[in-house]
């Protein structure tokens, strides 16, 4: 029997893995917390930068093909271990990592699913601002500091609701999903509807670099990214399922189709409206009056709280998976401290942040890239899809995760030759990139180079130190 007695809520708030009993989430369910995690207002920023690069017609094929193939890597590296023990995303890494070399996945998906939820927090924030401004309740004066006022006020929503635990998620998942997939939908309709689709298809790309080849391959990266940011994410629902198998349409739907189709406001937009970046707001207003835009404002601010809650749910969690952690800081507290993060960061450096998000997307392929391939290659290559799933709760020397003081040198090795790979492609911050990018693109490169590596490394290892990849047992129920 492995149970904790931490955080206040067993395996859905605490450390340990989900027993079957709490595994109750149906394949519909977990479609919707996916959709609900995915669909928000970073589609609009997504494909306001595909528009960049691609008119409407090989963009919509060009998002939909990237964001299957991204979630391709995604799945095979966390959904299979997630249904199979009840694990979320950061102690799956204790395999690949070591014991100690987890706190490094502790770290990223902190980092990066705060700083998702900060940019849906401060875009909410814009969006209200320019609402209240089109009504006339303020002055164009007033913007910056409507924006962000709005931004803490929906914030604090977005703690009311996931301080209570994961629960919320399965309450109102299919509420929240089925209005912001209706609500998307209804925008994209009223554009099309409004400027015609010839309008659309006939728009010319402002930022075309006149080398076709490297257009797609810029907005398929763009797009690889978006999926593979998926990572932190998909483990803390997945676990949820008592099965892979089912899990196989709702994860590849929810997160990636629906991600896809919502981009298209963003793309369409992006077109239509040069200045508007993707966000269709100011758009609607000049075609259709306040009412429309009222509309792209409802999209936003349900989508954005419901993405916000899972990424705050997923950042909480990680937290906890550190016995020093979980055992200091209660759920309620793992959620202040995740939102108490996105509060500073909309106080003091919301326009910087929220500008360099093309930067933050990027950085996603970087790490979340390799990382997949470092996780397929040990979970299906090496461990023959096999955990010692008390061993993966065990610390200290001896322990079948321990390594080399806690840390598995050759994962760490294996990501850095990913990460280097990908920036002698792509320099994600620049987006300069090499002559060979336009053939391969950067994150499928670095995603094979990790593979590759750990694999062999762990293999010649593995002939002094059998133990590396033998601690391998089938899966326990562990209620």
């Amino acid at each position: 029997m492995m149970r904790s007695n931490t955080g206040g809520g067993g395996g859905t708030e605490g450390s340990f893995p989900l027993s079957i009993s709490e595994r109750n989430w149906s394949p519909r369910t977990l479609f919707f917390n996916c959709s609900q995690a995915a669909v928000a207002t970073w589609c609009f920023i997504i494909g306001g930068y595909v528009s960049f690069y691609l008119p409407a017609g090989q963009g919509t094929i060009v998002m939909l093909a990237a964001m299957f193939v991204g979630m391709f890597f995604v799945f095979l590296a966390t959904v299979p271990a997630a249904t199979r023990y009840g694990l979320e995303a950061v102690r799956s890494t204790r395999t690949v990592f070591g014991t100690r070399g987890s706190l490094f996945t502790v770290a990223l998906i902190f980092i990066f699913t705060v700083g998702w939820g900060t940019t849906l927090m401060i875009f909410s924030g814009k969006a209200a601002a320019e609402l209240i401004i089109s009504m006339g309740l303020i002055t164009e004066g007033g913007r910056s500091s409507a924006a962000v006022v709005s931004s803490l006020v929906i914030l604090a929503i977005v703690w009311a609701l996931i301080r209570r635990g994961p629960g919320i998620l399965r309450s109102i998942g299919g509420i929240v999903a089925i209005s912001v997939l209706t609500l998307g939908i209804l925008i994209i309709g009223v554009i099309i509807y409004k400027l015609g689709w010839a309008a659309i298809a006939d728009a010319t790309p402002t930022g075309a670099s006149g080398d076709k080849l490297l257009d797609y391959t810029i907005a398929i990266e763009l797009m690889l990214a978006t999926a593979l940011s998926w990572w932190p994410y998909v483990g803390g629902m997945a676990r949820f399922s008592t099965s892979t198998r089912k899990s196989v349409m709702p994860v590849t739907f929810g997160l990636g189709l629906a991600v896809a189709v919502i981009c298209l406001i963003g793309l369409y937009s992006g077109l239509v409206f040069p200045d508007s970046g993707g966000d269709p707001t100011s758009g609607l207003i000049s075609i259709g009056g306040i009412g429309l835009a009222t509309l792209a404002f409802a999209f936003v601010v349900v989508a954005n709280i419901g993405t916000t809650m899972v990424g705050t749910y997923t950042a909480a969690l990680a937290l906890k998976q550190q016995p020093a952690l979980d055992s200091r800081l209660s759920w309620e507290g793992a959620t202040v401290l995740a939102t108490g993060t996105s509060a500073v960061v909309i106080l003091f450096l919301s326009e910087p942040f929220f500008n360099n998000f093309g930067t933050f997307l990027a950085l996603s392929g970087v790490v979340f890239g390799p990382l997949c391939g470092i996780q397929i290659a040990d979970y299906f290559l090496l461990r023959k899809q096999k955990l010692d799933l008390r061993g993966l709760y065990q610390d200290g020397p001896g322990t079948p995760y321990w390594y080399q003081g806690g840390f598995n040198i050759i994962g760490f090795v294996s990501m850095v030759l990913g990460v280097v790979t990908y920036f002698l492609l792509l320099d994600p911050v620049t987006f300069e990139s090499t002559a060979m990018f336009r053939y391969l693109t950067a994150s499928i490169p670095s995603i094979l180079v990790s593979l590759g590596a750990y694999t062999l490394l762990t293999l010649l290892v593995d002939r002094t130190k059998p133990a590396t990849v033998r601690a391998s047992v089938q899966p326990a129920n562990v209620g």
